[in-house]
Parts: C-alpha cells; sequence; structure tokens
C-alpha cells in the first residue's frame, strides 16, 4: 500500500474537518440570525413605528407595503435604509398617510443588507387618534 494514496489523501482530510476547532470555521449565511421587529402605531399621526434587535451596526433595508384588498395589488410604500447601534437595536417610524384607508393591511419587512437574513410583521390602519370626547354623540343628540 502506498502511504500517499488518493483514498489517503480522502481520509487525512475528513479527519482535518471533523477535528477542527469550532471557532475557525467560516460563519455561513444560515448560522446568521435574523432581526427582530415589534410594529406599532404612532399614536396621533398616520405611521408606524418599527422597533427591534439586528447585529450590532448592520446595514437594515426597511420596506412598507399596503394590501387595500383581495382584488387591488399589493402596493409599496416607502423603502429606507438604517443602521443599528452599536448594541444592536434601531428605530424608525414611517409614514403611511399615503395609503390612510381604514382596516388596510401594512406589511413590514425588514431585511439585513448583505446577509439577507429578514423578518416581517403587518397590522392594520386604523384611526390616527385615540377615542376621544369630542368623538362620542352626545347625549342630547342621540
Amino acid at each position: 500500500m502506498r502511504f500517499l494514496s488518493p483514498t489517503s489523501f480522502a481520509l487525512f482530510g475528513s479527519l482535518a474537518l471533523v477535528l477542527m476547532p469550532h471557532g475557525t470555521r467560516a460563519q455561513t449565511p444560515s448560522m446568521v440570525s435574523s432581526p427582530t421587529l415589534v410594529l406599532t402605531h404612532a399614536v396621533g399621526s398616520e405611521a408606524v413605528t418599527l422597533a427591534g434587535d439586528a447585529q450590532p451596526n448592520a446595514r437594515l433595508e426597511v420596506v412598507l407595503y399596503v394590501r387595500f384588498s383581495q382584488d387591488l395589488p399589493t402596493v409599496l410604500l416607502s423603502r429606507r435604509l438604517v443602521s443599528a447601534d452599536a448594541a444592536g437595536h434601531y428605530t424608525v417610524t414611517m409614514s403611511t398617510a399615503s395609503a390612510f384607508f381604514r382596516d388596510a393591511i401594512v406589511t413590514a419587512i425588514v431585511r439585513v443588507v448583505p446577509t439577507g437574513a429578514s423578518t416581517q410583521a403587518s397590522s392594520l390602519v386604523t384611526a390616527p387618534n385615540l377615542p376621544a370626547p369630542p368623538d362620542d354623540t352626545p347625549a342630547s343628540v342621540r
């Protein structure tokens, strides 16, 4: 048997991969965690606030879509690039005024730019303000 046969090279290569410390392996996109996302309405305005966590100093693409009904196509509302801070937090407020139609569905997608890891959340478009006493019908009018 020859010591440097093709079979021995394959055997030594396989052993080297198995015995290699985990820290020296390259990070693959599947190992990158997805960003988190919390979508809330900005009270008093026709806007939504997106907040969450991502990798520290990551560049993020934030995209807003709106769906008015099953019969109409989904519409791109807005697209913006933001960055997470050194702790990995991000917050951005984006207007939904151009799509103000009660009960329309707003979907926000946050994607990490170099890796493509993403997350999304949806919400219904509601009135910009909470119900207030002037919105109630007075008893004398009822």
